[in-house]
């Protein structure tokens, strides 16, 4: 009995430290999808001489307030046919207009994910640089301790980065 109470004990102890924990991981999960999407989007661009997009994912199963800025339900990247820099789904008929789904990256529940501009897309050009300098994002975990939050900074050259929300993006 006194062994069961013990392990009692120190299982109380331990649980919280492991919910700080999970949290953690959910913020560093959703920042190193949203790195391999960006490196994804390169790739593609270069593979393809550009004509790549990454837009916020926007459909009914999540919630969310409505900012452009928010991307906490995930985000998509798309061979942007058209080049209208929004992804449009390809008709039944699947003809040559439509744009192509190259990758869904859904988010943990409970993270946010903020872009530092208003923007709900961004293009990646044919030598694989990204639409826009001080393309940044920030990911929050449901707890919102900064010492578990995360952001994801790009360079003007295409340089990708995962670093601590203490740590300045403008050094990228």
């Amino acid at each position: 009995m006194v062994t069961l109470a013990l392990m009692g004990l120190l299982v109380a102890l331990a649980a919280p430290s492991f919910s700080g924990l999970a949290q953690r991981y959910k913020a560093d999960l959703a920042a190193s999808q949203m790195v391999a999407a960006l490196n994804l989007a390169r790739m593609e661009a270069l593979r393809r001489g550009g004509g790549v997009g990454v837009q916020r994912l926007e459909d009914a199963t999540c919630a969310r307030p409505d900012s452009v800025q928010d991307w906490s339900c995930g985000w998509l990247v798309f061979a942007d046919r058209d080049g209208d820099g929004v992804f449009k789904p390809p008709a039944r008929s699947g003809g040559p207009g439509s744009d192509q789904l190259i990758q869904v990256f859904r988010v943990a529940d409970g993270t946010s994910v903020m872009r530092s501009l208003g923007l709900r897309s961004f293009a990646v050009n044919r030598w694989g640089q990204l639409g826009g300098v001080n393309l940044g994002f920030t990911f929050t975990p449901p707890n919102h301790r900064l010492d578990s939050t995360y952001q994801v900074c790009s360079a003007t050259g295409g340089r990708i980065r995962k670093l601590p929300a203490t740590v300045s993006c403008s050094g990228s």
